[in-house]
């Protein structure tokens, strides 16, 4: 008995310290926001422009195809928080 109730009161002082301790004064407010990974871009060339004699409509017709490029993305920055300054009004 003696025990549990030495136990109980060191308990009480030890969550109640913390909360007696505190003090100071609010300086500033922030938020946590999420800065996306940053990537950089180049192209890759998969299939070259051509130029091509087809029978269309009765007639013989130049078609042009576009180059075919494949995007290629390397991450140059990773993803990270900062803390920006907020008012501490609520």
């Amino acid at each position: 008995m003696k025990k549990t109730l030495i136990s109980a009161v060191v308990a009480a002082v030890a969550f109640a310290a913390p909360a007696m301790a505190w003090e100071g004064k609010t300086v500033a407010c922030y938020d946590k926001h999420l800065v996306p990974a940053q990537y950089s871009a180049t192209k890759v060339l998969v299939k070259d422009t051509k130029k091509q004699y087809e029978h269309r409509n009765g007639r013989i017709e130049l078609v042009v195809y576009p180059a075919v490029y494949r995007e290629v993305r390397t991450q140059t920055a990773a993803s990270h928080y900062v803390m920006r300054e907020v008012s501490c009004k609520h």
